[in-house]
């Protein structure tokens, strides 16, 4: 399901336990991050998870937003300038259970995330790398707490002397080898939001339970190749095609032509 305006205004809205203004757009097969303008940046808090958006991108400008809640998700790759240009005061970035596996990802939240002092990464393959945690710390100088463990003094002074000693040459070196691999990788492979390869791989990523199953009652409703083609066109898009709702076939006795008359 494609994230819109009215989704977005009819989501549920409230005070968390922290008293900051949250929005709930959890658990609806959202593929991709748009229409957030919607929100008027009215909340402090926006809660994401269990979607299946694969990258952290297309904020608009929200200032009041310090909170990001993206557990559960598909998040492989994130977007720094677009970060660091539209959410300037993110202090709270939540990754648990996505599939960041680049050490260079780690230096696109330091680069976009200039104020976060929470990170958590659990669940993501970057976690098992080596030097993951300190080179985590020493990249986000103002994080306090990683992967719910507190950053200890003693562990900057680690991260630190990393940063300085061959091995974290080598390691800086390596995630710059990554960096540009990944960039080539993204520039071969365009991604269109919400669009799959085709209809039936947006039909099965697309959609809840519910629209697959109006949407295959519209298909089998449909009077005519064109209107199929209509709905599958929707369908490709990860566009709930709402304009065929509810339609259902039209007798033969009401379409029938009359013959005109013989002299």
């Amino acid at each position: 399901m494609r994230l819109s305006a009215d989704i977005i205004s009819n989501s549920e809205q409230r005070s968390n336990p922290l008293g900051e203004r949250e929005i709930i757009l959890r658990g609806l097969a959202i593929p991709s991050i748009e229409h957030l303008g919607a929100t008027r940046d009215l909340f402090d808090t926006i809660d994401f998870c269990d979607n299946r958006i694969t990258r952290l991108e297309n904020f608009p400008r929200l200032q009041r937003l310090s909170s990001l809640l993206l557990s559960g998700n598909s998040i492989d790759a994130i977007d720094a300038r677009n970060l660091a240009k539209n959410l300037p005061n993110l202090t709270n970035l939540v990754l648990t259970n996505n599939r960041i596996s680049g050490l260079h990802e780690i230096g696109n939240i330091a680069d976009g995330c200039k104020k976060l002092e929470y990170l958590t990464m659990t669940g993501n393959k970057v976690t098992r790398r080596q030097h993951y945690r300190l080179y985590t710390i020493h990249r986000i100088p103002t994080l306090k707490v990683l992967d719910f463990i507190k950053i200890k003094k003693s562990e900057r002074g680690m991260a630190k002397r990393l940063a300085m000693s061959t091995a974290g040459a080598t390691l800086e070196g390596d995630v710059e080898f990554e960096a540009r691999q990944n960039a080539l990788k993204v520039k071969s492979n365009t991604f269109n939001p919400g669009e799959g390869k085709s209809a039936k791989e947006s039909f099965l990523v697309s959609f809840t339970k519910e629209q697959k199953s109006q949407i295959k009652d519209m298909i089998a409703n449909a009077i005519s190749p064109e209107e199929i083609e209509t709905i599958e066109e929707c369908v490709k898009r990860g566009q709930f095609p709402e304009s065929h709702l509810g339609r259902k076939h039209i007798e033969k006795d009401e379409t029938e032509v009359v013959s005109p008359r013989k002299k």
